[in-house]
């Protein structure tokens, strides 16, 4: 076990989500970003994380187990506050002063959190990585104000974000740090060639891929994307469209009669369950091109997915998309919504396979050098320190 600097900063990074949903691999840049910049840390995350891919500079702990999966909402919610309880106490036993949330929305779980937090003498901080949740239902109002101002710094990852917490936040605004969303290099081990990933994934060796990645919810547009496909088939009838990832409080079934409807059932592949990490670089092989419709998002793991493992991306003209890809240059936008203008963006990107190439390779060297989790690192321990400051 590393010997502890009594003069060290000392943080717990709480994240429940973990390997449940891909967010480990958020977790992992993040933390190693953290003890690079002198950060004592520890992870405290889901059972369904695994530890072996961590790395030693920093420690990972499983206080919420079985928070998931088909038992009653009641029970999960338990073991949630319990794991809460065992994550913040032996955070205070690890002498940390700063005990880091990260929120999608905000309920009555996550308040349980800050005050809890708070009770035991911890300063808050919360990456707002939605500030409003895109289902109305997982977030209650109040509760959102109230969390946002209890704590004693918040994170925005975007312009989006930083724009709607300076409205939630109002008279405090010097309490915002703006730190961008980290790539995923550190995340991709061995890139199967493209042939071998289509073969392993039951795709055409030959012809174009076009790949859908993540949940499935509404407001990710997968429907934007099947009404665009009949124009862009009439241009290159060899398309395969590949959607893979698992479908979150939407109905796949309606998706599957669009495809009916609109006649293009044969050139989709679904492969609609959770992804492991073991099989993520896979897709991101076998694709040509990664399509991101969404209706809203403030900022997008995709598409740093998607960057980092050098893949050009046609992405909605949403602020949290155009911030970080320019059109044309690393990647390709279109009106949010216009199925139209999202087949011809399509037709003319898939019409000259080396620029689509270049796309990818500027949009790689992007993530790189803006996406640095050792930069992320460094801001996010500057933002720790002003806490300290300003809250001793």
């Amino acid at each position: 076990m590393r010997a502890r600097n009594p003069l060290r900063l000392r943080a717990a990074v709480v994240e429940p989500v973990g390997g449940h949903g891909g967010m480990d691999y958020y977790d992992f840049g993040l933390c190693g970003g953290l003890a690079e910049a002198g950060v004592e840390v520890t992870l405290y995350t889901c059972d369904e994380t695994s530890p072996s891919k961590a790395s030693d500079a920093y420690a990972v702990a499983l206080p919420y187990r079985r928070i998931y999966g088909e038992d009653p909402a009641w029970l999960r919610g338990l073991r949630y506050v319990s794991g809460s309880v065992r994550a913040l106490t032996n955070a205070r036993f690890r002498r940390a002063r700063i005990a880091h949330f990260h929120f999608f929305h905000v309920g009555p779980l996550e308040l349980f959190n800050v005050i809890a937090a708070k009770m035991l003498g911890l300063k808050v901080v919360i990456t707002a990585h939605d500030v409003q949740s895109f289902v109305e239902s997982l977030s209650v109002p109040w509760m959102v104000e109230r969390v946002y101002r209890a704590a004693d710094r918040v994170i925005a990852q975007s312009k989006v974000s930083e724009e709607e917490l300076r409205a939630v936040l109002r008279g405090s605004p010097e309490r915002l740090d703006v730190i961008p969303h980290g790539n995923y290099l550190h995340a991709i081990g061995n890139v199967p060639s493209r042939e071998e990933a289509r073969a392993r994934l039951g795709l055409p060796i030959g012809g174009r891929v076009l790949l859908f990645f993540g949940q499935i919810k509404e407001v990710k547009g997968l429907d934007v994307l099947l009404r665009a496909m009949p124009g862009v088939l009439r241009a290159y009838p060899d398309v395969t469209l590949l959607i893979a990832g698992k479908v979150w409080k939407d109905d796949f079934a309606r998706y599957e009669r669009m495809m009916e409807d609109l006649g293009i059932r044969g050139s989709c592949v679904s492969h609609i369950r959770y992804i492991p990490d073991a099989e993520v670089s896979r897709y991101y092989a076998a694709a040509d091109a990664v399509v991101l419709p969404y209706r809203r998002i403030y900022q997008s793991g995709v598409l740093l997915m998607a960057m980092s493992h050098a893949k050009a991306t046609v992405v909605s003209d949403l602020a949290g998309m155009t911030e970080v890809v320019t059109d044309g240059v690393e990647g390709y936008s279109f009106p949010a919504g216009d199925a139209e203008a999202l087949a011809a963006k399509l037709v003319g990107a898939l019409s000259d396979p080396e620029e689509l190439r270049l796309v990818g390779e500027r949009a790689r060297s992007l993530a790189e050098k803006r996406h640095d989790w050792g930069e992320v690192g460094r801001a996010t321990a500057a933002c720790y320190r002003k806490t300290l400051r300003t809250h001793p």
